[in-house]
């Protein structure tokens, strides 16, 4: 059975490590494919909870010293932001397999390298901890665009504003909720998993033009307020909004094709499917909009939890986990490949970049002036500390 270590054990951390139990903290979160063997944390404390509550586990203070043991074949990152390349690169170096909690890096110069070492070492696997990508409603939603179910995008909404979170939330840590500790905001911290699915669902934009509110109510030095507007190859648009502060919150996602539209909310997927094609029928309807025959019609499906199940929280981690494993063991493929990361962070890159410069940005973005941008952020930053393997 692959022998797997964890560093990080902070909240994630712990909520993986516990799914290697005979009693996972999450009911029917158990990963029964793999075995845990060794952990890693800095933090006394951590480690004293994985001594307690672990089982036969080694616990490690240093994670080089933990992926040159020996003792492990594949290792799960949940550390900070900053730590996940560098962490995955010197796993990948010591043939070690690599998951990596989301998202996968801070600025994508850096998921370049990993990337391109990732191709070099195509038999050490590098996943994701993509985890929506399990969704009942969002895998749903992929089959029907890859069947032609929307024909081709017109527009892309998105509004994802229930990521509410108090500033004690963001008291808990000095480097919470800081460009040198984390590396933005809610972009890069709550919403990673709704920009992955956004560009898996509908491919990447060309253009990107985003307003970010800092700081806004919330004493805090990133973003917790964004509202993006994005333009496709083909013309199609497309507007994200998220927030951290919106009491209640929304989130509602609309993908409007010339064939039918999916909305996505209130755990349901609500299929419209044209009865004809919309470019098709303006060429055929009349002007005298009263009249039904001039306005597109449609057929409509509604899918529930109780039609396509339900993969609760935390259990949507452990079948990532799973998949991973038994992609090792070559008897699957990832549902979330490594190297496919690099195209939220771009995405999130690109909104705060625009945000910077007050400028739109065309994709792919220039990696060095982000970097050169978000250094000069981490420069003013309230953390002073350093991300170090």
């Amino acid at each position: 059975m692959l022998k797997i270590g964890i560093v990080g054990i902070g909240f994630m951390g712990k909520t993986h490590a516990l799914s290697f139990t005979e009693t996972p903290s999450i009911p029917n979160a158990r990963v029964k494919n793999g075995k845990l063997v060794a952990i890693c944390d800095i933090d006394i404390e951590k480690q004293k909870w994985a001594k307690e509550n672990l089982k036969n586990v080694e616990v490690f203070s240093d994670f080089m010293k933990m992926i040159s043991s020996k003792k492990i074949d594949a290792v799960i990152i949940a550390t900070p932001h900053y730590l996940h390349p560098l962490m995955a690169m010197e796993a990948i170096k010591h043939k070690i397999h690599v998951l990596v909690e989301k998202p996968v890096g801070v600025y994508t110069k850096n998921i370049k390298e990993l990337n391109k070492l990732s191709e070099e070492n195509k038999d050490t696997i590098f996943g994701l901890i993509f985890n929506q990508r399990t969704n009942p409603f969002f895998k749903k939603a992929k089959e029907i665009i890859e069947a032609d179910g929307i024909g081709e995008l017109k527009r892309m909404n998105w509004l994802i504003t229930n990521w509410y979170r108090p500033q004690k939330y963001y008291d808990n840590g000095s480097w919470r909720a800081t460009w040198a500790g984390e590396g933005g905001g809610v972009l890069i911290n709550q919403a990673p998993h709704q920009i992955d699915l956004w560009q898996w669902l509908c491919g990447m934009p060309t253009k990107v033009k985003a307003y970010c509110k800092f700081g806004r109510n919330r004493d805090v030095e990133v973003e917790t307020d964004v509202t993006t507007y994005v333009e496709y190859p083909n013309g199609a648009t497309g507007v994200f909004v998220t927030s951290t502060h919106d009491a209640p919150g929304t989130n509602r996602l609309e993908l409007i094709g010339n064939k039918g539209k999916i909305i996505i909310e209130n755990d349901q997927l609500n299929y419209k499917k044209l009865t004809m094609p919309e470019d098709e029928f303006n060429k055929i309807a009349g002007g005298n909009i009263s009249d039904p025959k001039n306005v597109p019609q449609f057929e409509e499906k509604i899918y529930t939890k109780e039609e396509l199940g339900e993969v609760p929280w935390g259990v949507e981690h452990a079948l990532v986990i799973e998949n991973w494993i038994d992609t090792i063991e070559g008897k699957a493929e990832l549902i979330a490949p490594g190297v496919e990361g690099i195209k939220a962070l771009e995405l999130i890159n690109s909104m705060l970049m625009s945000t910077f410069i007050n400028e739109e940005i065309t994709l792919p973005i220039d990696s060095e002036k982000y970097y050169e941008e978000l250094m000069k952020k981490c420069e003013t930053s309230s953390f002073k500390g350093k991300w170090r393997v």
